[in-house]
């Protein structure tokens, strides 16, 4: 994950926080080389305030933190800024929206942690159930992955009737994940069934952006997809597509160890599927 995107979208700092960030975005250069003590003096701040900040952004400490601070150094780490207006033709609709789809997927393999990732596959493969969590958007991409997951012989309980998931929610225990899928992190369907497996130990598996929310207060672990700018137009459909790349991976990792058990699964969901087209 870069260091400047991550601090770039994280929201709900601290006033203490957004100090050092501030700092840091505005004198990247000066901060590569700053220690500890002299950025708590440039800040107005303290040195233990600074580890917290680094830890927070994921570093273990602020000497961690420059370090991928200076592999960002010469990179531009926008948020997405495309809008689409009433006067744009359709050509150039097609290139904003080329533009912020191709930004979607580079950011979201940045913010994507090889040791995090690993533990989510991990955690779905010993599953006894998987328990899904999405409306709206991220519904549609529970849905592609449970047809997936189906596919290749896991429990999935996932339904798109929201009060109907909930009902099934009420028979998760530990032995089961909820994967919940929720760009805000504040939907309140969503948080509602995932406060209650939190509840029954289950393991708690979070796609969502990189900011406090209601939902990272009960996530065991977080994949997270690139933070948009509220007046984005096009933000439910790269929000949707990134959601889509880490459930895709998700996937990916879970048939890479077994791929002739998996493959064998397919072959006669396929040749299932093909006996409707005769």
């Amino acid at each position: 994950m870069g260091c400047l995107y991550t601090i770039k979208s994280c929201k709900n700092f601290t006033t203490t926080e957004q100090k050092i960030a501030n700092y840091i975005l505005n004198n990247v250069n000066e901060a590569m080389y700053t220690s500890t003590q002299e950025l708590a003096r440039k800040t107005d701040t303290s040195p233990a305030a600074v580890i917290r900040f680094s830890k927070r952004m994921g570093y273990a400490g602020f000497r961690e933190l420059k370090v991928d601070l200076a592999k960002d150094n010469s990179e531009d780490v926008p948020l997405f800024s495309e809008k689409i207006y009433s006067h744009d033709s359709l050509k150039t609709i097609i290139k904003k929206s080329k533009s912020s789809d191709s930004l979607a997927v580079e950011q979201t393999y940045k913010l994507l942690k090889l040791d995090t990732f690993a533990n989510a596959v991990e955690a779905l493969k010993k599953a006894k159930k998987i328990y899904l969590y999405g409306i709206g958007s991220s519904s549609i991409c529970c849905t592609d992955f449970a047809q997936k997951l189906s596919r290749l012989g896991y429990n999935v309980v996932f339904y798109s009737d929201f009060h109907t998931q909930l009902a099934a929610t009420t028979h998760i225990t530990k032995d089961d994940v909820a994967l919940a899928i929720s760009y805000s992190g504040n939907t309140k369907e969503v948080n509602t069934a995932i406060e209650y497996a939190k509840s029954k130990d289950t393991t708690i598996i979070a796609i969502t952006q990189f900011i406090k929310s209601p939902l990272m207060k009960f996530a065991d672990l977080a994949l997270y997809v690139p933070t948009q700018e509220k007046d984005l137009r096009l933000g439910a459909v790269t929000s949707r597509n990134a959601s889509l790349i880490l459930t895709d991976l998700l996937y990916l990792g879970m048939i890479s160890e077994d791929l002739d058990k998996h493959k064998e699964n397919l072959i006669a969901s396929r040749n299932l599927v093909n006996k409707l087209r005769k």
